[in-house]
Formats: structure tokens, sequence, C-alpha cells
């Protein structure tokens, strides 16, 4: 996967990370971090598409509320709509 793509899926999951947390739930930053664990500053790294995060931040993510497959489902379709296939090499 090339550098630009990687990119690409790290800001469309910092954008269904703030979907959920904004629009779903209306909460802040602060909040969800004590709800996940996971610290407000990395939040908001991850939804600026800053840093994707790790299998163990998506599980705490996952825990506190956050529907990831949805997410992933609409990466995926923004990617397609792109054109971009993350299931080539």
């Amino acid at each position: 996967m090339e550098k630009d793509e990687l990119k690409v899926i790290s800001e469309l999951f910092g954008k269904e990370l703030r979907k959920n947390r904004v629009i779903e739930r209306d909460i802040t930053q602060e909040k969800f971090a004590r709800i996940s664990g996971v610290g407000p500053e990395h939040i908001g790294e991850i939804e600026r598409g800053i840093k994707l995060p790790r299998i163990e931040t998506l599980l705490r993510l996952y825990k506190a509320g956050m529907d990831i497959n949805r997410a992933f489902d609409h990466m995926i379709e923004e990617l397609n709509a792109m054109g971009i296939d993350i299931g080539k090499e």
C-alpha cells in the first residue's frame, strides 16, 4: 500500500471516529477519552488523520461503543469511490 493511500485511510478513519463521537453521541474528546481509555490528544490526532490507530486502540474504541464494522464499511465505500483498491498489492 502506498504512503498516499495510508494517509487517505487515516483521514477516513478519523472522520468516522469524529462522526461517531460528535454526531452520533454528542460527547467531547475528553469524555470519550475517559470512556475509551485513549488519551484526548491521541483521539484528536486520530480524528485529524495524523495517526492511524493500533489494534489495541481499535479495541478500546470498540469497547467504548464505536461501531468499527460500520466505520470500516463506510471507509471501503469511500475508498472505492476514489478508485483505491486496498485488496491489491
